[in-house]
């Protein structure tokens, strides 16, 4: 029988069709960290960690490792020190199944919508305490990331009634999270009840403004009144002239009229009989709300799943790989990674010997990795992306990837390489992609900030604004606002500076999907100079660029967040923060840790 162990809710080791417990509550703490950490650790720190008060902290872990060994069985291998656990095969353990499985084959796990180690009082140092909070929010993203999956495959066949159910458990795990809200509102509509559409608006509306003293973003508000289109309402052209004319309308940035056009097109073409041209249609209306829709994401993943069904139908590989990269997009900017290594893997697989489609696959599944504080792994696939786009002219995905290659150089430190890459990017993305050059243009500012060159900096960072201002992007508002507030403190303007840094983050949250790490990292400049400044509300940044990055696995950003806690005297955040750092390639990291175990560190300088 299959050894299946279940972390999720209350935890059990089912063996042999048997249920096992370990004799002791620090085992489940025990084996939670060394399943979820994926990495050997040394015996001395697992003692340090789980039981800081005993006696005989290396006898009390090998007791506990003795006991892990009888729960697990035979066929799993607990050894050595640093500790290394080895299970077969063909174990099946609930958090791995949440983070890296398929929707559909995890949907059915007891624990999905309930915390890691629900009701066990697993005690330790201060620093496991830290570790356990933010997996528990890591998973609980993951869980999320299942059922908004689950919501928009079932959505789009047509499934109603289970959608419904998902959208509902999204919403009950995660109330604060408006996208959530809206895939229910999408789901309600779909369902053919307007009324209860505009309850749960109403119902949103009053706890946004309850529990946190704002309004929901006009997405929501316009979700329930977005009309639903069938082919009575198309305008008697044919699907192929709509499909052009749509997709000319969004290049031109008319993205509302070519919105409109394409979803007729959609609503035409879903009663005829050509599969294939029915895929390119809904690909092309999946993308513009993507890419382009502002607050479209979740209408554009239920399209872009539909896309996928008519496209395998259709036999059509090309059309199945570039919808897949379109939600493995959303999920980026959304902060759901495992989702997108999935979804980037299908499409790689499906796009096979077309370097255009791979440079995007690539540049995607590169700023991924970049994201997560996989460094190196991410340069090398950016380099490819890069590499791919150049042989094949895919000037936009080019310009994509050179942007988190600049990005990644910056993150660093390494300014020269970042200002070279980043001014690559900006040349090319004003030839090919206006629209994208605030970003590399922001980045670029940041060297210049780090470097010296304030005023520079400055012009560079409002000329970034406004357009971003003028293209209604809050992501390209909020991260040039980030560098304004930066180069004002740095220009003395400690209030001004301040205010601004408190801004970028509310920006980025104008609308329901945006990108989330532009968010983090704009709160994790304002955790700085808060603590710099000694504002009292500083302690309220930190937990909540904490809560976002551990939520989505940004693992640099998880790091700098607990060396936040620790400037704020936290007990345990220094040795958390230390353990985390080990794992990720930025020397800038590195010495920032060193500043501050030696009583060197500088909050806030260039």
């Amino acid at each position: 029988m299959a050894l299946i162990i279940e972390l999720l809710g209350t935890p059990r080791v089912v063996r042999d069709a048997v249920e096992w417990q370990p004799r002791g509550r620090k085992g489940w703490g025990l084996l939670a960290y060394l399943l979820l950490t994926n990495r050997p650790v040394s015996r001395d720190r697992l003692a340090e960690l789980l039981f800081p008060g005993a006696d005989d902290p290396l006898g009390a872990l090998r007791w506990s490792l003795s006991d892990l060994r009888r729960l697990l069985g035979s066929d799993c291998k607990l050894y050595g020190d640093p500790v290394v656990v080895a299970l077969p095969s063909t174990a099946v353990v609930d958090v791995d199944l949440v983070r890296r499985g398929r929707w559909d084959e995890t949907l059915e796990l007891r624990g999905l919508d309930r915390d890691l180690l629900e009701g066990v009082g697993v005690s330790g140092s201060a620093a496991f305490e830290l570790w356990l909070g933010n997996e528990r929010r890591r998973l609980s993203g993951a869980a999320e990331a299942v059922l908004h999956e689950a919501t928009l495959a079932c959505l789009a066949a047509g499934r109603m009634n289970d959608a419904l159910g998902y959208a509902s458990r999204l919403v009950e795990l995660n109330p604060f999270d408006e996208a959530h809200h809206v895939l229910l509102v999408q789901c309600l509509r779909a369902c053919g009840d307007p009324v209860a559409a505009a309850e749960q608006v109403a119902r949103c509306t009053d706890l946004f403004r309850r529990e946190m003293g704002m309004e929901p973003s006009p997405t929501l508000r316009e979700s329930v009144h977005m009309p639903t289109l069938n082919s009575s309402d198309a305008r008697p052209y044919s699907v192929q002239a709509m499909l052009e004319a749509g997709e000319s309308a969004v290049a031109a940035g008319a993205i509302s009229q070519g919105l409109q056009t394409l979803r007729e097109a959609a609503a035409l073409a879903r009663q005829g009989q050509d599969h294939h041209l029915l895929a390119r249609v809904l690909v092309a209306l999946g993308h513009a709300l993507v890419y382009m829709g502002r607050g479209g994401d979740e209408e554009g993943g239920a399209v872009l799943h539909e896309a996928i069904a008519w496209a395998i139908k259709a036999g059509d590989a090309h059309i199945t790989a570039i919808a897949y990269r379109g939600l493995a997009f959303a999920d980026l900017e959304r902060g759901r990674y495992d989702r997108v290594q999935e979804l980037v893997g299908m499409a790689t697989r499906l796009a096979a010997g077309n370097d255009a489609e791979l440079a995007w696959i690539e540049s995607i599944q590169g700023a991924c990795l970049s994201d997560q504080g996989y460094y190196c792994q991410a340069i090398e696939v950016l380099g490819s992306a890069i590499d791919r786009a150049e042989r094949t002219d895919a000037a936009d995905a080019k310009v994509f990837a050179r942007s988190w290659v600049g990005r990644l150089h910056l993150l660093r430190g390494e300014w020269s390489d970042a200002a070279q890459v980043l001014e690559q990017a900006l040349r090319e993305s004003r030839a090919c992609w206006i629209a994208w050059s605030p970003l590399p243009d922001s980045l670029l500012a940041e060297v210049q900030m780090q470097t010296g060159d304030l005023k520079a900096a400055e012009s560079r960072l409002e000329r970034a604004f406004v357009m971003g201002r003028q293209l209604d992007d809050p992501c390209l508002e909020s991260i040039s606002v980030r560098g304004l507030g930066l180069v004002a403190i740095a220009q003395g303007q400690a209030s001004r500076g301040y205010r601004l840094l408190v801004d970028a983050p509310r920006l980025s949250r104008r609308l329901p999907d945006s990108y989330r790490w532009i968010e983090a990292y704009g709160l994790d400049a304002l955790c700085t100079v808060a603590i710099a400044q000694g504002q009292v509300a500083a302690p309220r940044w930190v937990a909540d660029l904490e809560a976002i990055a551990a939520r989505c696995g940004m693992r640099e950003l998880i790091a700098r967040s607990l060396l936040h806690r620790a400037r704020l005297g936290e007990t345990g955040a220094f040795d958390a923060a230390r353990d985390l750092i080990g794992t990720i390639d930025n020397p800038v990291l590195h010495t920032d840790m060193s500043g501050l175990a030696d009583g060197s560190d500088k909050l806030f300088q260039f």
